[in-house]
């Protein structure tokens, strides 16, 4: 009977501290003996920091580094990288999403290229941009590859300034597909 009564306890016992241990708050990771990360001093964004180089909390990616969507685009504004940019294949050819390419041109191209494509947007008309931008139209623009195209939008060309920061790949692309859509007479 003796044994009974502790092996009853036990297990009585033991099923309180079970029922105990179960909590509704999964929030709550229990308790935490190593607390320095969880309890880190924050720094205010544009505060001086004292355990950063140069001092400051506020600092851009390390150089080199991509984007996990993105790829390293490793051409120049140049000549040569242009013509080297020419193999590049569009992987998107002849299937974009028409709609999200529109949208990526008139936020990006419309005031300088026009809505036709012709150079004949907003800044230009208006007289705030005196060099004319290129006429996709135009016997040169037709003849560019779409990898050049796409290195144009990436890395700029003539004055006009590199996209590849606030475009992403695939957005670069449905835009050289967008160009050749008005190339051919569409709108």
């Amino acid at each position: 009977m003796k044994i009974f009564r502790s092996t009853y306890f036990i297990g009585t016992l033991s099923m309180i501290f079970l029922l105990i241990s179960c909590d509704e708050n999964r929030n709550d990771p229990g308790w935490s003996f190593f607390n320095d990360m969880e309890k880190s001093v924050a720094y205010e964004t544009w505060s001086a920091n004292p355990n950063l180089p140069e001092g400051r909390t506020m600092t851009g990616p390390v150089e080199g580094t991509v984007a996990t969507h993105e790829y390293a685009y490793r051409f120049e504004k140049t000549p040569e990288d242009e013509l080297k940019a020419a193999t590049i294949m569009n992987p998107l050819a002849g299937d974009f999403d028409i709609d999200r390419a529109k949208l990526m041109y008139d936020r990006f191209c419309l005031l300088c290229h026009g809505d036709k494509g012709d150079g004949q947007g907003f800044l230009y008309t208006s007289g705030k941009y005196l060099m004319p931008p290129p006429d996709y139209g135009a016997e040169r623009a037709m003849a560019k590859s779409d990898g050049e195209l796409f290195h144009n939008i990436r890395a700029g060309f003539g004055v006009m300034g590199a996209y590849g920061a606030q475009i992403s790949v695939e957005d670069s692309w449905q835009l050289v597909n967008y160009i050749r859509h008005l190339q051919n007479g569409k709108e």
